[in-house]
C-alpha cells in the first residue's frame, strides 16, 4: 500500500483519484456508514425525496480543473442550475438579484442606486481579467509558486495592491467602497457570510466577492440527484 486516506469526504476522494491515477496503490478508509462527510444526501423527510444533509452548492467545484480532468460525468456527477443564481431579500419586499447573465444581475442592482449597474459589469470585468489566473493560484497545492507569479505579473504592482487590500478587508466595508445601493452590498456580503464570517470580519471581503463573481460566471449549480453525487461521483470512479 503506497497511501492510506483518512476520510471519504469528496476531498478525500479526489486525492485519492489522483494518487490513484499516478500508480500508487491506495486505501481509503472512513468511520462513518457511508462517504461523503458534509456532503451528503439523505431520505428525511418522505420516501423517495431527497435532502442534502449540510453542504448543497457548490461554485468551486463546478469551477475546480481538477474535477474536470476527472470526467465525473462519466460516473454520474451532473450540474444543474436554477434560472437564477440567488436572491437576496430586503424586509420592504425588494430583493437583489445575482444571474448568470452579467446585464440582468446589473439592471438588478441598478435599481437600488444609479451607477451600480455599471459598477457590477466593471467589478465583473476586472474579474475576468483575473480569474483564471485566480483559480489556479486556489485549486494549486501550496505554495502556488508557478501559478502565483504568473498572477502578479499579470496584475502589476498596483493591481497586487489592490488585491492584497481585498483580501484583508471586511466583507461590509467592501460593498461599500464598490458600490453606492444596499443591493449590490447585499450580494457581496450574503456571498460572504457563507464562509462563516461576520461581514465585519477582517477577511470576509474576499470571499464574498469572490463567490459573488463565481456565480456571475458560472452560478451556484448543484448536483443532480443531490449532494451526494459530488462523493458518489470520485468514489465510483475510484472503484471502477
Amino acid at each position: 500500500m503506497d497511501a492510506v486516506v483518512i476520510g471519504a469526504g469528496h476531498n478525500g476522494l479526489v486525492a485519492a483519484n489522483l494518487l490513484a491515477d499516478a500508480g500508487w496503490d491506495v486505501l481509503v478508509l472512513e468511520a462513518a456508514d457511508q462517504p461523503g462527510g458534509a456532503v451528503r444526501s439523505a431520505e428525511v423527510t418522505a420516501p423517495g425525496f431527497l435532502s442534502d444533509l449540510y453542504s448543497s452548492f457548490y461554485p468551486l467545484a463546478a469551477a475546480s480543473p481538477v474535477l474536470r480532468r476527472l470526467r465525473l460525468h462519466e460516473y454520474g456527477l451532473h450540474w444543474r442550475h436554477a434560472p437564477t443564481v440567488l436572491a437576496h431579500l430586503l424586509p420592504d419586499g425588494r430583493a437583489a438579484v445575482l444571474s448568470r447573465d452579467p446585464e440582468v444581475t446589473a439592471a438588478s442592482v441598478e435599481r437600488f442606486a444609479a451607477g451600480d449597474g455599471e459598477r457590477w459589469l466593471a467589478a465583473y470585468a476586472e474579474w475576468r481579467r483575473m480569474s483564471s489566473r485566480l483559480l489556479n493560484v486556489l485549486f494549486t497545492p501550496f505554495p502556488p509558486v508557478r501559478h502565483g507569479l504568473g498572477l502578479l505579473r499579470h496584475l502589476g504592482i498596483g493591481g497586487t495592491m489592490r488585491l492584497g487590500r481585498r483580501l484583508l478587508l471586511p466583507v461590509c466595508e467592501l460593498g461599500q467602497e464598490l458600490f453606492s445601493g444596499e443591493g449590490a452590498q447585499l450580494l457581496l456580503t450574503g456571498c460572504g457570510l457563507h464562509t462563516d464570517l461576520a461581514p465585519e470580519h477582517s477577511g470576509s471581503g474576499v470571499y464574498g466577492w469572490l463567490l459573488a463573481m463565481l456565480g456571475q460566471q458560472i452560478g451556484w449549480p448543484v448536483p443532480a440527484g443531490g449532494a451526494q453525487r459530488l462523493t458518489d461521483g470520485p468514489g465510483s470512479r475510484l472503484l471502477a
